[in-house]
Protein backbone atom coordinates (compact mmCIF):
# COMPACT_ATOMS: atom_id res chain seq x y z
CA UNK A 1 0.00 0.00 0.00
CA UNK A 2 2.84 2.37 0.84
CA UNK A 3 4.35 1.80 -2.61
CA UNK A 4 1.00 2.67 -4.18
CA UNK A 5 0.89 5.93 -2.24
CA UNK A 6 4.50 6.75 -3.16
CA UNK A 7 3.58 6.43 -6.86
CA UNK A 8 0.26 8.24 -6.52
CA UNK A 9 -0.44 11.61 -8.10
CA UNK A 10 -2.68 14.38 -6.78
CA UNK A 11 -6.26 14.01 -7.97
CA UNK A 12 -7.30 16.59 -10.61
CA UNK A 13 -9.81 19.33 -9.86
CA UNK A 14 -12.11 19.57 -12.88
CA UNK A 15 -13.45 22.87 -14.16
CA UNK A 16 -17.00 21.69 -14.89
CA UNK A 17 -19.47 23.75 -16.89
CA UNK A 18 -22.25 23.24 -14.40
CA UNK A 19 -24.79 25.24 -16.37
CA UNK A 20 -25.10 22.36 -18.85
CA UNK A 21 -26.87 20.32 -16.15
CA UNK A 22 -29.49 23.01 -15.57
CA UNK A 23 -30.78 23.59 -19.08
CA UNK A 24 -34.53 23.58 -19.37
CA UNK A 25 -35.83 20.76 -21.57
CA UNK A 26 -39.37 20.96 -22.90
CA UNK A 27 -41.63 18.11 -23.95
CA UNK A 28 -41.68 17.80 -27.74
CA UNK A 29 -44.50 15.27 -28.06
CA UNK A 30 -42.25 12.28 -28.75
CA UNK A 31 -42.98 8.95 -27.03
CA UNK A 32 -40.51 6.09 -26.72
CA UNK A 33 -41.13 2.99 -28.80
CA UNK A 34 -40.54 -0.49 -27.33
CA UNK A 35 -36.89 -0.70 -28.40
CA UNK A 36 -36.11 2.80 -27.13
CA UNK A 37 -37.83 2.01 -23.84
CA UNK A 38 -35.67 -1.07 -23.23
CA UNK A 39 -32.55 0.83 -24.23
CA UNK A 40 -33.46 3.54 -21.75
CA UNK A 41 -34.00 0.93 -19.02
CA UNK A 42 -30.53 -0.47 -19.73
CA UNK A 43 -29.02 3.00 -19.29
CA UNK A 44 -30.90 3.43 -16.01
CA UNK A 45 -29.67 0.03 -14.75
CA UNK A 46 -26.08 0.91 -15.61
CA UNK A 47 -26.43 4.29 -13.89
CA UNK A 48 -27.86 2.69 -10.74
CA UNK A 49 -25.04 0.13 -10.67
CA UNK A 50 -22.30 2.70 -11.19
CA UNK A 51 -23.49 4.96 -8.41
CA UNK A 52 -24.56 2.31 -5.90
CA UNK A 53 -21.13 0.66 -5.98
CA UNK A 54 -19.70 3.56 -3.99
CA UNK A 55 -22.21 3.41 -1.13
CA UNK A 56 -20.40 0.70 0.93
CA UNK A 57 -17.18 2.74 0.77
CA UNK A 58 -19.01 5.88 1.92
CA UNK A 59 -20.48 3.89 4.81
CA UNK A 60 -17.03 2.53 5.69
CA UNK A 61 -15.48 6.02 5.74
CA UNK A 62 -18.23 7.40 7.99
CA UNK A 63 -17.88 4.45 10.37
CA UNK A 64 -14.08 4.71 10.48
CA UNK A 65 -14.10 8.40 11.47
CA UNK A 66 -17.12 8.28 13.78
CA UNK A 67 -15.06 8.78 16.95
CA UNK A 68 -12.60 11.27 15.43
CA UNK A 69 -13.56 14.81 16.44
CA UNK A 70 -10.61 16.84 15.18
CA UNK A 71 -11.07 19.60 12.62
CA UNK A 72 -9.92 17.59 9.61
CA UNK A 73 -12.28 14.70 10.28
CA UNK A 74 -15.20 17.05 10.93
CA UNK A 75 -14.61 18.44 7.45
CA UNK A 76 -14.38 14.93 6.01
CA UNK A 77 -17.50 13.79 7.86
CA UNK A 78 -19.57 16.70 6.54
CA UNK A 79 -18.39 16.17 2.98
CA UNK A 80 -18.84 12.40 2.91
CA UNK A 81 -22.28 12.49 4.54
CA UNK A 82 -23.47 15.02 1.94
CA UNK A 83 -22.07 12.71 -0.72
CA UNK A 84 -24.04 9.82 0.79
CA UNK A 85 -27.30 11.78 0.60
CA UNK A 86 -26.59 12.92 -2.96
CA UNK A 87 -25.82 9.44 -4.26
CA UNK A 88 -28.87 7.86 -2.59
CA UNK A 89 -31.16 10.58 -3.96
CA UNK A 90 -29.78 10.06 -7.47
CA UNK A 91 -30.22 6.30 -7.27
CA UNK A 92 -33.72 6.51 -5.82
CA UNK A 93 -34.87 8.85 -8.59
CA UNK A 94 -33.56 6.41 -11.19
CA UNK A 95 -35.09 3.33 -9.53
CA UNK A 96 -38.59 4.80 -9.40
CA UNK A 97 -38.17 6.10 -12.96
CA UNK A 98 -37.26 2.60 -14.08
CA UNK A 99 -40.36 1.03 -12.58
CA UNK A 100 -42.54 3.84 -13.87
CA UNK A 101 -41.35 3.04 -17.41
CA UNK A 102 -41.78 -0.71 -16.86
CA UNK A 103 -45.28 -0.45 -15.35
CA UNK A 104 -47.91 -1.81 -17.76
CA UNK A 105 -50.97 -1.32 -15.55
CA UNK A 106 -52.69 2.05 -15.49
CA UNK A 107 -53.04 2.30 -11.71
CA UNK A 108 -49.44 1.19 -11.17
CA UNK A 109 -48.21 3.96 -13.44
CA UNK A 110 -50.33 6.60 -11.71
CA UNK A 111 -49.17 5.41 -8.30
CA UNK A 112 -45.49 5.48 -9.30
CA UNK A 113 -45.83 8.93 -10.85
CA UNK A 114 -47.16 10.24 -7.54
CA UNK A 115 -44.40 8.64 -5.47
CA UNK A 116 -41.82 9.99 -7.93
CA UNK A 117 -43.06 13.52 -7.21
CA UNK A 118 -42.37 12.97 -3.50
CA UNK A 119 -38.75 12.12 -4.28
CA UNK A 120 -38.45 15.12 -6.60
CA UNK A 121 -39.85 17.56 -4.06
CA UNK A 122 -38.22 16.16 -0.92
CA UNK A 123 -34.92 15.54 -2.69
CA UNK A 124 -34.51 19.11 -3.88
CA UNK A 125 -35.84 20.52 -0.61
CA UNK A 126 -33.21 18.67 1.41
CA UNK A 127 -30.48 19.41 -1.12
CA UNK A 128 -31.05 23.16 -1.42
CA UNK A 129 -34.48 24.21 -0.15
CA UNK A 130 -37.21 26.53 -1.35
CA UNK A 131 -37.17 29.31 1.22
CA UNK A 132 -35.01 30.69 4.04
CA UNK A 133 -36.23 28.10 6.54
CA UNK A 134 -35.54 25.04 4.39
CA UNK A 135 -32.26 26.43 3.05
CA UNK A 136 -30.87 26.80 6.56
CA UNK A 137 -31.41 23.06 7.04
CA UNK A 138 -30.21 21.99 3.59
CA UNK A 139 -27.23 19.83 2.70
CA UNK A 140 -25.95 22.66 0.53
CA UNK A 141 -25.88 24.93 3.59
CA UNK A 142 -23.87 22.31 5.48
CA UNK A 143 -21.21 22.47 2.79
CA UNK A 144 -20.90 26.24 3.26
CA UNK A 145 -19.64 25.66 6.82
CA UNK A 146 -16.47 23.92 5.56
CA UNK A 147 -15.93 25.93 2.38
CA UNK A 148 -13.29 28.20 3.94
CA UNK A 149 -10.88 25.24 4.12
CA UNK A 150 -10.91 24.72 0.35
CA UNK A 151 -9.03 26.50 -2.45
CA UNK A 152 -10.41 29.37 -4.50
CA UNK A 153 -11.48 27.17 -7.43
CA UNK A 154 -13.78 25.17 -5.12
CA UNK A 155 -15.21 28.29 -3.53
CA UNK A 156 -15.88 29.78 -6.96
CA UNK A 157 -17.59 26.61 -8.16
CA UNK A 158 -19.73 26.61 -5.01
CA UNK A 159 -20.90 30.14 -5.78
CA UNK A 160 -21.59 29.24 -9.42
CA UNK A 161 -23.64 26.23 -8.39
CA UNK A 162 -25.44 28.22 -5.71
CA UNK A 163 -26.67 30.65 -8.37
CA UNK A 164 -27.87 27.79 -10.56
CA UNK A 165 -29.60 26.04 -7.67
CA UNK A 166 -31.26 29.28 -6.59
CA UNK A 167 -32.62 29.82 -10.07
CA UNK A 168 -33.70 26.18 -10.24
CA UNK A 169 -35.59 26.43 -6.97
CA UNK A 170 -37.71 29.22 -8.43
CA UNK A 171 -38.54 27.61 -11.78
CA UNK A 172 -41.47 25.65 -10.37
CA UNK A 173 -43.07 24.42 -7.16
CA UNK A 174 -41.14 21.17 -7.62
CA UNK A 175 -44.48 19.37 -7.55
CA UNK A 176 -45.25 20.33 -3.95
CA UNK A 177 -49.01 20.00 -4.50
CA UNK A 178 -48.64 16.37 -5.63
CA UNK A 179 -46.16 15.66 -2.85
CA UNK A 180 -48.65 16.97 -0.29
CA UNK A 181 -51.61 14.86 -1.42
CA UNK A 182 -49.45 11.75 -1.84
CA UNK A 183 -47.97 12.19 1.65
CA UNK A 184 -51.13 13.19 3.54
CA UNK A 185 -53.35 10.60 1.82
CA UNK A 186 -56.34 12.89 1.35
CA UNK A 187 -58.37 10.37 -0.65
CA UNK A 188 -60.45 12.84 -2.66
CA UNK A 189 -57.52 15.04 -3.62
CA UNK A 190 -55.31 12.00 -4.15
CA UNK A 191 -57.75 10.50 -6.62
CA UNK A 192 -58.09 13.79 -8.49
CA UNK A 193 -54.31 14.12 -8.69
CA UNK A 194 -53.83 10.61 -10.02
CA UNK A 195 -56.58 11.07 -12.61
CA UNK A 196 -54.51 13.68 -14.44
CA UNK A 197 -53.34 12.55 -17.87
CA UNK A 198 -50.09 10.61 -17.90
CA UNK A 199 -47.60 11.73 -20.52
CA UNK A 200 -44.76 9.30 -20.03
CA UNK A 201 -41.95 11.31 -21.61
CA UNK A 202 -42.98 14.44 -19.75
CA UNK A 203 -42.91 12.58 -16.42
CA UNK A 204 -39.45 11.25 -17.22
CA UNK A 205 -38.18 14.74 -18.05
CA UNK A 206 -39.34 15.82 -14.60
CA UNK A 207 -37.35 12.97 -13.05
CA UNK A 208 -34.25 13.79 -15.11
CA UNK A 209 -34.48 17.39 -13.90
CA UNK A 210 -33.73 16.15 -10.39
CA UNK A 211 -31.11 13.62 -11.51
CA UNK A 212 -29.18 16.19 -13.55
CA UNK A 213 -29.26 18.61 -10.62
CA UNK A 214 -27.86 16.00 -8.27
CA UNK A 215 -25.32 14.88 -10.86
CA UNK A 216 -23.96 18.43 -11.04
CA UNK A 217 -23.67 18.49 -7.25
CA UNK A 218 -22.04 15.05 -7.30
CA UNK A 219 -19.39 16.34 -9.73
CA UNK A 220 -18.71 19.25 -7.39
CA UNK A 221 -18.47 16.95 -4.37
CA UNK A 222 -15.98 14.80 -6.29
CA UNK A 223 -13.81 17.88 -6.67
CA UNK A 224 -14.10 18.64 -2.96
CA UNK A 225 -13.23 15.04 -2.13
CA UNK A 226 -10.20 15.23 -4.42
CA UNK A 227 -8.98 18.22 -2.40
CA UNK A 228 -9.33 16.25 0.84
CA UNK A 229 -7.48 13.26 -0.64
CA UNK A 230 -4.75 15.53 -1.95
CA UNK A 231 -4.25 16.90 1.56
CA UNK A 232 -3.85 13.34 2.87
CA UNK A 233 -1.45 12.45 0.06
CA UNK A 234 0.60 15.56 0.75
CA UNK A 235 0.78 14.69 4.46
CA UNK A 236 1.89 11.16 3.59
CA UNK A 237 4.59 12.33 1.18
CA UNK A 238 5.90 14.68 3.87
CA UNK A 239 6.17 11.71 6.22
CA UNK A 240 3.36 12.69 8.56
CA UNK A 241 1.28 9.53 7.99
CA UNK A 242 3.96 6.84 7.61
CA UNK A 243 3.64 5.66 11.20
CA UNK A 244 -0.19 5.58 11.28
Amino acid sequence: MNEDLDNNQPAPIWNYRYEQFFREVHYNGKELDAAERMEFIAVIDETITNHSEGLPMIKHILESIKQKKDEFHEIQRTLVSVMQFTVIAMIDSMVISKYFILADKDYDKRFLRGKMKIILNEGFKKLYGFDERTRKKSEWKRLSTILKYFPEIIQRQYQDLSSLLEKHSNTSSWWKDVRDVETHMDAEKLYESRCKEIIESEVMMDSLKLFDTFFAVDCFLTNMHACVNNILLDKYLRGELKDE
